[in-house]
């Protein structure tokens, strides 16, 4: 905040280069105060947060409306489902991303949180369901860094309801939480008799070989694949292009049959499912999971690097990652490019490219903004030949991450990675 009282905020950049917005402090004031109204919580309530305090959600509900409502907060961030302390009397404020997590490995808190807000993406009926039966209430909240808070549901079985001051009309919307005379939303809204839900965003509509598509159309296809887990499809070259995440019956069709064959499979469900529109996807990632940024929304830019990268990625058969200790059980196909050379008769994974696996994991798995050069402790024990499953393990310190390549036994390789 500057010395005239005016909040400076970016916006996550998840699809495009991130903004500057500025808002004056009466504004986001008014909106906290409103807040307040709402979730009157007792001064004795803790606010316990996933989220960056510097980004718009953290600074309006982690640290903003405890401070109005004269509750405490925990200065320490919340990185891990291990982190979160045994409080009686708390509210936990976090992302889908960050939820899904607790989903995944079925986390129970030890006390019950008297609220869940979450925001930045919207939950899944199931997720929010998961999260009612951990939790005394969830409120979902839609907002945006320019507007503010716009609208929240607080069930499973509910559609949003817009905040009371916060008027809509065709498009736009009017609110005390921003200093504009209305703005523009960049969603696009599905009303129902009891409220709405947003179908995606108006920028998501592409074209690609003279047709027009919906980007959340054809995620929405995919996801209901009896193979997928979740999706992200993006446009780069005038291609169609889709970063998927399998659930775990796509990870065993993957190891059976390969990703030609898992590809195959996907293409004849997309086409016999896309109401006549013949565009095909021609590139995929087939990803562990989804890259997101530290607001928790997918990292668009990341997902073009993957993209953007000539090497072939293993195929991930199965994983687990728990705080700062992770493992991979990981499958180097013979037909991946780097094998060529390495060498005919005999192909074997050539150690730099391990090296660059490592890294591109340690760069997911721990949300770091940088690639680590430094490496020490290098050590080459073994072979890795193609078609051979292998576990890569992941230990991260304060200034450094560990890794090993490991079968049974069998220690392939290991270093240490400098942060």
């Amino acid at each position: 905040m500057t010395d005239k009282k005016i909040f400076i905020f970016k916006t996550s950049g998840s699809t495009g280069e991130p903004k500057v917005i500025k808002k004056s402090y009466e504004c986001v004031l008014k909106e906290v105060q409103d807040l307040a109204k709402i979730f009157n919580f007792s001064t004795d309530t803790i606010f316990v947060s996933t989220v960056n305090p510097d980004y718009m959600y953290g600074t309006t509900f982690a640290v903003m409306l405890p401070m109005v409502l004269g509750c405490s907060v925990d200065d320490e961030r919340v990185f891990y489902p291990e982190d979160i302390k045994d409080y009686e009397n708390y509210v936990f404020v976090s992302t889908p991303s960050f939820l899904e997590k607790l989903a995944k490995y079925n986390f129970k808190f030890k006390n019950k949180p008297k609220m869940i807000f979450s925001a930045g993406a919207p939950l899944s009926n199931e997720l929010f369901e998961y999260l009612e039966g951990i939790s005394d209430s969830v409120t979902e909240i839609y907002g945006s860094t320019e507007a503010g808070i716009i609208a929240y549901r607080q069930s499973a079985k509910d559609n949003l309801h817009f905040f009371e001051n916060v008027l809509y009309n065709d498009g736009k919307i009017k609110s005390p939480y921003f200093d504009e005379d209305e703005l523009e939303l960049s969603d696009e809204l599905e009303f129902f008799e009891n409220g709405f839900r947003v179908k995606g965003r108006k920028d998501r509509i592409v074209k690609i070989q003279e047709k027009r598509i919906s980007l959340n159309e054809i995620e929405k296809i995919l996801n209901s694949d009896e193979f997928i887990e979740k999706s992200y499809c993006l446009k780069m070259d005038d291609k169609l292009c889709a970063a998927a995440v399998l659930n775990r019956k796509g990870r065993e069709f993957l190891e059976k049959n390969g990703k030609l064959e898992l590809v195959k499979s996907l293409k004849i469900y997309m086409k016999n499912n896309m109401s006549g529109v013949d565009v095909r996807c021609k590139r995929w990632r087939f990803l562990y999971d989804l890259p997101v940024n530290e607001r928790g929304k997918t990292n668009l830019a990341r997902i073009k690097e993957i993209f953007n990268t000539n090497v072939t990625y293993p195929y991930v058969i199965d994983f687990n990652i728990e705080g700062d200790n992770a493992i991979f059980d990981l499958v180097f196909p013979k037909n991946s490019n780097f094998f060529e050379g390495h060498f005919p008769q005999i192909p074997i994974l050539p150690g730099v490219v391990q090296l660059f696996f490592v890294k591109e994991f340690v760069k997911d798995v721990f949300h770091l903004e940088f690639v680590p050069q430094k490496v020490k402790k290098i050590k080459f024990s073994s072979i890795i030949k193609p078609n051979v499953k292998v576990r890569l393990t992941l230990c991260k310190n304060d200034k450094s991450v560990e890794y090993k390549f490991t079968k049974d036994e069998v220690v392939f390789s290991s270093g240490t990675f400098v942060l």
